[in-house]
């Protein structure tokens, strides 16, 4: 019993196809008379077929391999035989899956081997026409014969195709189970760890920057130096929160777990309320960090979400930037759109190869391989999930030369 993929070849499967083609005992009789004049004849109906071969292309460069082509003209010459042998039982079944499955395995498409097979039936004529001379009938019957036990063999080849690529699949399917098994795995340890991380840092750092309040509204007893470096230990704290929330904000954005609490809110003075928290930063570093609105603009938006995004990006703007940068922290609200508020600075611009890089999560790692000097943090990846959580986006602007600006733009 012969077996492809789910395909099992059986007694009653090989009469089944002999009867749907219609290949009786007079076929198998005709065949065993013409054999050993076509057997005589084999070596030359092989030749003719390999000069067909060599002239395409495609099966020209499969057999380019030295000896590959006097090994294969010994197969053929066997296969040829066996073809107008007159006997096709079980044995010839199997034997011709078999050789359908090889064409299989080393990439033989059909369409080549099926011209293959009308290049025999066309050999054969000749031979036989030549042979039978002017008994036309038994040409013509002889021709009928040959050309069933064709059919059938075109048949079982693609049949060997068609499960072997079955086979294939189900593998690759099996493959892709257990990668998907682990695949699941990893993200399950990765929400754990990441947890974990937020979890376990949250902790100390509110811890530390509590401490350092306290310090902070002590009278006397620092000089100015130090208080600077309060003031620094404090931002660094603040950065540091900032790098926490966009962690937990991107985990819980690939999860679809990132929630939305809508509300009525004034966009300017959502700008103008993040701006007042930079405002000292911004001196301290030499920025001018200016507000640019028409006034209240009023949209239904998620407070938390937003105002953190606006955070990331005045951040960003003022720390890579160099001193005597102008920032912008521009509301606007054109006529039929939707509302946006947009972060603008005046120095070095982005090039434009990188801006798709710039909210990937890995992005940093592939900017820093091209020599781009950048924050390895999850900043702009955040953005973006919470503006598109919001129903929104977040969008870059640069000519790359000088100026970026960086619009979250928001669902009407």
């Amino acid at each position: 019993m012969f077996t492809i993929g789910s395909f099992t070849l059986t007694q009653a499967e090989v009469e089944k196809r002999k009867r749907y083609l219609e290949i009786g005992e007079a076929d198998e009789r005709r065949l065993s008379e013409a054999h050993p004049l076509l057997e005589r004849h084999t070596v030359s109906i092989i030749e003719r077929f390999y000069e067909y071969l060599l002239g395409h292309e495609p099966t020209r460069a499969m057999l380019s391999s030295p000896g590959l082509i006097d090994r294969l003209k010994g197969l053929q010459v066997k296969y040829f035989n066996e073809l107008t042998s007159g006997d096709y039982g079980l044995g010839y079944f199997e034997n011709r899956l078999k050789v359908g499955q090889v064409h299989h395995r080393i990439g033989l498409a059909p369409e080549w081997y099926l011209g293959a097979y009308v290049k025999y039936l066309h050999i054969s004529s000749d031979v036989l026409s030549a042979a039978f001379g002017r008994d036309q009938e038994k040409f013509f019957q002889t021709m009928i014969s040959i050309t069933k036990v064709i059919y059938l063999d075109m048949g079982l080849a693609l049949d060997a195709y068609h499960y072997a690529s079955q086979e294939g699949l189900r593998e690759k399917n099996v493959q892709l189970a257990g990668s998907y098994e682990k695949l699941a795995q990893l993200q399950a340890a990765k929400k754990q760890l990441t947890d974990m991380i937020v979890h376990d840092l949250q902790n100390p750092l509110t811890g530390i920057t509590s401490a350092l309040r306290v310090l902070e509204t002590r009278p006397d007893g620092f000089s100015e130096g130090e208080r600077d470096a309060l003031r620094e230990a404090l931002r660094r704290c603040d950065d540091l929160s900032a790098m926490i929330m966009n962690v937990l904000q991107v985990s819980r954005a690939e999860e679809g777990k990132l929630g939305v609490y809508l509300e009525d809110l004034d966009l300017t003075k959502i700008a103008e309320q993040v701006a007042a928290g930079f405002r000292l930063t911004a001196e301290e570093h030499g920025t001018a960090l200016f507000v640019e609105a028409p006034g209240p603009v009023f949209h239904r938006s998620d407070q938390t979400l937003l105002r953190r995004v606006l955070e990331n990006l005045v951040r960003n703007a003022i720390r890579h930037t160099p001193r005597g940068t102008r920032v912008v922290l521009q509301v606007e609200a054109p006529s039929g759109e939707a509302p946006r508020v947009s972060v603008t600075d005046d120095g070095p611009g982005i090039p434009a190869e990188v801006h798709p890089m710039l909210f990937e999560s890995y992005g940093a790692v592939a900017l820093r391989a091209a020599g781009r000097r950048v924050d390895s943090g999850l900043g702009l990846p955040s953005c973006r999930a919470a503006a598109r959580a919001m129903g929104g986006d977040v969008t870059v602007h640069s000519d790359g030369l000088r100026g970026t600006t960086f619009t979250v733009v928001l669902p009407r």
